[in-house]
């Protein structure tokens, strides 16, 4: 006589190849995991970088926009908001009453010296 018997639950190789795969996929997120908080780092670096020169050059506008202030060659600074960021706008006539604003923005990485430049212009009136 033939003798059945149901099978309930999973077999040790099933098992084996489940793990394989859950070993994998832990193996790639560890590997990626430094890629990905590198990248987000320098997006969030990017952003502020973005936001502290359109504050500056928004500021220069509203300052130095009237003909009636004196323009300096150049100017540096700190922000309150972003004391871990330093910069220097320069002042470079095109014609009469526009100008040339070139900023630089200054701040440290590990250790190093780093900095991302912008430019823009300036009516004066």
């Amino acid at each position: 006589m033939y003798n059945r018997r149901l099978k309930y639950g999973f077999t040790l190789i099933t098992v084996l190849i489940g793990l394989f795969i859950l070993a994998s996929g832990i193996i790639v997120l560890v590997r990626v995991y430094p890629v990905i908080m590198n990248l987000s780092e320098r997006g969030k670096r990017e952003v502020n970088v973005s936001f502290i020169a359109d504050k500056i050059f928004t500021q220069v506008e509203h300052i130095y926009g009237n003909k009636d202030i004196f323009l300096p060659d150049s100017i540096e600074g700190v922000l309150y908001d972003y004391p871990d960021y330093s910069y220097r706008v320069s002042f470079f006539e095109e014609k009469k009453d526009l100008y040339r604003v070139e900023l630089e923005i200054f701040w440290k990485k590990e250790g190093k010296n780093e900095k991302k430049y912008f430019v823009s212009s300036l009516r004066r009136r």
